[in-house]
């Protein structure tokens, strides 16, 4: 039989959405929308990433 528990962890990794890319369409660094989700996601709690 098949663990529900591990089911669950699996189907968990498989759906998560992927971050937002630290680099604009032009190629350069753009760090603002990359916190903004981070910190949504955490609900706050996650500091300012700057590299």
């Amino acid at each position: 039989m098949k663990d529900r528990k591990r089911q669950r962890e699996n189907r968990r990794i498989k759906h998560q959405e992927e971050l937002l890319s630290k680099r604009s369409e032009c190629g350069y660094k753009d760090m603002t929308p990359y916190n903004a989700v981070l910190r949504i996601k955490t609900k706050g709690k996650a500091g300012v990433v700057l590299k």
